[in-house]
């Protein structure tokens, strides 16, 4: 494998050292498919389609990262619930099967490494991993993905009910989420055996547009801390957060369960995001992927780039990307002139 610099660029970042450029990562999971010509289906049933499709858009964007075009919501088909696969999107849940606390007795979770309990997971995730890590040339980082333990609480009793509950019923929603806890961490474990040299674990349901800090604490973070603490004390890997919406008042309780790097939403102020974080953990962030990485120019592109890693990157610790997924139909241009905003920041300051 190359060694072309993308890890070295990543771990200063992490260590909050100021390497020779800012990292890049972008953000980009079925998008790598769409530009390459393919729907999400073919991605998805093909998991050498998925790697070579997914490397190749890393490179054409000057991304320090790699995401294979995982599909989120496959482990739920392998639970047995209703899924919906459209040919080019991702697919969605139509029933939720916990509607009360014998339904958490009963609820069976797969084993992430026994490819007969969970087919789709293996397929998708597991075999896209590893066709990624034995394809890859360059050393960009693979990563991992799962969503977090109140999103996949959320996806096995619907969100909105869940929210409910944690109000009316908070043991029900805390039994819940003590079930699915360590799910998720083998998940990751298995995950990383595949290949995953990151830990990206997405969890908007953690926002503060949906919890209030003391929900976060009560329920989101009783999960987390059972599940990037023990991945991380196991498997030698970085931890990276991705929350939606507003998150700068949980923000100080993140370094307490060991995250390396968080993602932030573009609805938050990178400068506030840069004081909190401080040194205590890296950030990753947080251009506007609609306004910007789908409906903008590069040379708009560069400029908010650089508004943003003024106010959170200067002084390192930092990743730049999108404050969310890089919509579906972004121009590989757009895309591009994020990863050029990374690598040339200091040639212009």
């Amino acid at each position: 494998m190359k060694d072309a610099g993308h890890r070295e660029s990543v771990r200063s970042a992490l260590k909050h050292e100021r390497g020779d450029r800012i990292p890049v990562n972008n953000f980009a999971l079925v998008t790598a498919a769409r530009s390459a010509g393919y729907t999400v289906e073919q991605a998805r049933k093909d998991p050498k389609i998925s790697a070579k499709v997914s490397i190749d858009y890393s490179i054409k964007t000057l991304s320090d990262f790699v995401k294979p075009v995982l599909d989120s919501q496959v482990p739920f088909a392998d639970l047995g619930m209703d899924v919906r696969f459209p040919e080019d999107d991702y697919g969605y849940i139509k029933s939720h099967p916990v509607k009360d606390p014998e339904d958490i007795d009963k609820l069976a979770l797969f084993d992430p490494n026994a490819a007969k309990e969970c087919p789709m997971f293996t397929k998708v995730i597991v075999e896209g991993l590893r066709e990624t890590s034995r394809m890859l040339e360059e050393d960009l980082h693979i990563c991992g993905l799962s969503w977090g333990p109140i999103t996949t609480a959320g996806y096995l009793m619907g969100t909105e009910e869940m929210i409910m509950m944690a109000l009316m019923e908070p043991d029900m929603v805390k039994k819940l989420m003590v079930k699915v806890a360590p799910f998720v961490a083998e998940m990751q474990r298995t995950m990383i055996d595949a290949g995953a040299t990151v830990m990206w674990m997405a969890d908007p349901t953690s926002s503060g547009d949906l919890l209030s800090p003391s929900m976060f604490k009560e329920f989101s973070y009783l999960g987390l801390k059972e599940v990037i603490p023990t991945v991380k004390k196991e498997k030698d890997v970085p931890s990276f957060l991705h929350i939606c919406g507003n998150t700068l008042e949980i923000m100080p309780m993140l370094p307490e369960l060991k995250v390396d790097c968080f993602s932030f939403d573009h609805a938050v102020d990178p400068g506030k995001a840069k004081k909190l974080a401080g040194k205590k953990m890296a950030l990753m962030g947080n251009i506007d992927p609609v306004k910007y990485i789908m409906s903008g120019n590069p040379a708009e592109i560069k400029d908010e780039c650089r508004r943003i890693i003024d106010l959170a990157g200067r002084d390192g610790g930092f990743i730049l990307s999108p404050g969310c997924e890089t919509p579906i139909s972004s121009p590989d241009v757009n895309v591009r002139a994020m990863g050029q905003a990374g690598q040339d920041y200091w040639k212009h300051r």
